[in-house]
């Protein structure tokens, strides 16, 4: 499974698009409160999320692998 696009929103919610044309919504607010992902607390660099095919990516080498998608969207 790959990730084909990301689309994040205001509301701390990044839209993943997947190969086998399945999408989930990641609620990424808890996140946004580690230490690991709390420069994303700043907008203009959370909404600059991209992809490669295999994680959501952003500036600074913050990251996220489809394997922790899949466990955000689980609880």
């Amino acid at each position: 499974m790959r990730i084909l696009s990301v689309i994040p929103n205001d509301a701390q919610l990044i839209t993943v698009h997947f190969d086998n044309n399945h999408s989930v919504i990641v609620n990424m607010k808890g996140k946004l409160q580690t230490a690991r992902f709390s420069n994303l607390r700043n907008r203009e660099l959370f909404m600059a999320a991209n992809t490669d095919g295999k994680a959501i990516l952003w500036a600074g080498g913050i990251s996220i692998a489809i394997s922790e998608i899949i466990e955000i969207i689980s609880k």
